[in-house]
Order: C-alpha cells, then structure tokens, then sequence
C-alpha cells in the first residue's frame, strides 16, 4: 500500500475547499443587495446566481491549460496565486462599484471563476493521489477534503447573518476580498513538480488536440457515459432557487419575517448537519454500492421536501410548533440526507477516471454535475415566473415547492445507470488504447 498523504497535502487540498465553503459569507449579503438594493424579483436572483456558477462548468479547460501552459515551470503554484488576485478583486468591484443587476453579476462571475480554478488545482491533487486505490480509500480522502468544505460552510453560515447586526452589503463585499488573498500564500507551499524540461510543455501543448480525442472516446465509453448522464439528469429537475429566501425574509403575512441573523442559524444547522452527513457516510456508508445510497436518498429527500408544505400553509401553527423550530429541525434533517445522497456522486465521479485522465475528467464529471444544477435553477426560475412567485406575490409559492420536490424522483427511473459495483476503469482503456496504436 502507498505510503499515506502529508500533512502538506492535506492542508492544501483541505484549505482550498475550506475557503470555498467559507467563501459562502456573502451568500445573504449578496441576496439583500438583490432584493432590497437592486429591486429584483425571486426569478432574477435565481437566474443570476445559478449564471455565477458557470465557472464550474468549465473546469476541464481549466484543467488542460495549467497542464499544457506552466508558467514558471509550475502547473499548480501560478494558477493558485492567479486565482487568489481574480477573487480579491472581483469582490472589491463588488464592494465599491456595482449600481446595477449585471454589473454584479459580472464581479460576482470573475470571483466564481477563482474559487473553480482553485478547486481543479486542488481536485486534481486528491484525484491523481487515490487513483489505483480501493475505494474505501478514495472515499476517504474526497470525505477529509469536503468535510473542510463543510467546516467552512459551517463558519460562513453564523457569520453570514452575525456580520449583516453591523455592517452593509458593500461592507461584507469587502471583507470576502480578503479571503481569496489566502490563496496567494497557498500557492507557494502547494505540492508541485516543477517541469524542468521546456520540451514536455511544448509537447503537452501539441498532444492537446489528442488529448480532447482521448477524452471524447473516454466519455462515450457506456461505463462513464451513462452514470455522468445520470448525475447530469438528477441535478437537472427544477429547484425552488432563491423563492425560499423570499419567503423566509419577507414580512407577515406575505412571509415568515425572519430575520438576516434567524436565517444565518438556519443556515449554521444546516452546514452542522452536511458535516454530519460526511461523517456518516465516512463511518457506515463509504464500502456500500452507490446504486441502494442514491436510491434510499432520493426518496428520503424527497418526502422530506415535501413536508416543506407544512410551513407553507402552516399547518405547524394547528399543532403549536413555532416555524422557527420547524425551519431549524427541517434544516437539519434534510442537510444530513442531503450529503449522504451527494458523497456517492462525488466519490463515483473520482472512481470513473482513467489512468493519465484524472484531473481532466473528474473535473469534466464534476462540470456536469454543477451543468445540471444550473438548468435545474433555471427551469425553476421559468417556473417560478409562470406561476407568478414574485417579491410581493407567493400566492403559488405552495406548487412551486411542490413540482420542485416530487420532480425529484423521476430520474430514479434511469439508476440502472449507475455502477452496481465499483467502476474501475484502467484496463478498459490501456486496452482499448493498445488496440487504436
């Protein structure tokens, strides 16, 4: 067996992730600039946040160029440091210059290109790092990586209502500028060969076009391409996007009046309890097929998505449950199978990668998984739209939730794509490659 991962190791690539969750400090700031600022209605704001994760759609190029174009002979260190200015900046933009919705959106796109070039370098670390193993060792490796991120989102969800008691929007913009700073001084200790030979960059860049070859054959082989276009299609159902925050914020009787701090503890039990679900599926799940994990956690999900509809109507008032309290028990419960029913998915995605192909194509499985959480978003703000959901009517607020929710389980109909076993995948394609040569 390999000999474990450094500390080094574990810092970088638990950092970048842990910077990714607390990046979410914003998260409110940025949604009462939207609505109260700027004036937009829930389907605007879901259309522009859900467009702010495009970056992560684009994570294999992402991938080529710091592989084919090392600058300084690094491929890690430079793009780290790059990314840490880009998200510096594009938060300042935000603090100092946005008077209108793209203008914003514009920062805000920049700031999450960042954060996904960070999170390449980072993924493809771990990747090339558990590739060969057993999978019980990849899944503890990607748990260690994304409970950080967790740990992250945990902080980033109290200080997120906390700081809104005493600063501005434009004041919170400010201060996550100085987050991505971390990443410049991460690139300096961040594992990395220097490419000694200027031969190897020039022909890496001349294999490129083989490269997209390899790849295109690699992802149409059934074994990958049928469990991604799953992963794609179970992401792709419509999601609620920003309604809920408008339902949550606005005043009685139109809302449940919560405050900026409330919805910062909503957001702390959640991210207590997606940490939790790392833990369990670490400690119970990480040796069981992925086909029973999504199965049992689609289903859970979804009946637990449903009984959303009790605060919608609130039913919880007839049986003397405050809705504070049911918001906070709903956050908890849903935030635990939420993360067990997304740890398959992740550690498939790193299970399905081929020897030489690692980073590029865990990053590519990835930018579908996050490619299907957009069109989900927006198809929900197109819904949201029809059924007339806006910042001053949430009268068919109720069907949204419910489309939303019961549309959840009709992928299970396609699970037959998904690996019953274990995908390994190294023979297949050193095979297949020896037969093409």
């Amino acid at each position: 067996s390999p000999p474990p991962p450094d500390m080094n190791f574990y810092f970088c690539t638990s950092w970048v992730l842990f910077l990714e969750g607390l990046s979410g400090i914003s998260g409110l700031a940025v949604s009462y600039f939207y609505k109260n600022t700027l004036k937009v209605d829930p389907a605007m704001l879901t259309t522009v946040s859900s467009l702010t994760n495009l970056p992560w759609t684009c994570k294999p190029i992402y991938g080529f160029i710091s592989d084919a174009f090392p600058i300084g002979g690094y491929r890690r260190k430079p793009y780290l440091f790059i990314a840490g200015l880009m998200g510096f900046f594009s938060w300042v933009g935000m603090s100092l210059l946005v008077t209108g919705v793209w203008s914003g959106f514009t920062c805000m796109l920049i700031g999450s290109t960042a954060i996904a070039i960070a999170n390449v370098i980072s993924e493809a670390i771990v990747v090339e790092r558990s590739k060969g193993e057993p999978q019980e060792f990849a899944s503890h490796l990607q748990s260690v990586v994304w409970g950080a991120a967790s740990i992250g989102g945990l902080i980033a969800s109290f200080l997120s209502g906390y700081l809104l008691k005493f600063m501005t929007d434009r004041q919170v913009f400010m201060l996550v500028s100085v987050l991505p700073l971390s990443l410049v001084g991460l690139a300096l200790i961040t594992p990395d060969k220097k490419v000694t030979d200027r031969g190897s960059a020039e022909h890496e860049r001349g294999q490129m076009r083989a490269k997209m070859g390899q790849l295109y054959r690699t992802v149409m082989m059934p074994e990958i391409f049928y469990p991604t276009a799953f992963i794609f299609i179970l992401n792709a159902t419509p999601s609620t996007g920003s309604a809920w925050f408008y339902f949550y914020s606005s005043p009685k009787p139109l809302g449940l009046g919560f405050s900026a701090t409330f919805l910062g503890s909503i957001n702390v039990v959640g991210s207590i309890f997606n940490l939790a679900g790392v833990i369990f599926f670490q400690a119970f799940l990480k040796k069981m097929s992925f086909r029973p994990i999504l199965i049992w956690g689609t289903l859970v999900s979804t009946f637990l998505g449903l009984t959303n509809l009790i605060l919608v109507f609130h039913w919880n008032r007839a049986y003397g449950i405050p809705d504070w309290f049911f918001c906070l028990g709903e956050s908890a419960i849903q935030s635990v199978v939420g993360w067990v029913a997304t740890m398959p998915i992740i550690v498939m995605a790193s299970r399905l990668c081929p020897e030489g192909m690692e980073g590029t194509m865990y990053a590519l499985i990835m930018s579908v998984n996050n490619l299907g959480g957009i069109v989900g978003s927006q198809v929900g703000a197109v819904l949201c739209t029809y059924l007339g959901v806006s910042s001053t009517n949430l009268d068919n607020f109720w069907l949204l939730v419910f489309i939303s929710n019961a549309s959840s389980i009709l992928p299970l109909a396609l699970i037959g794509w998904v690996p019953a076993g274990d995908p390994q995948l190294v023979e297949k394609l050193s095979e297949e490659d020896e037969e093409r040569s």
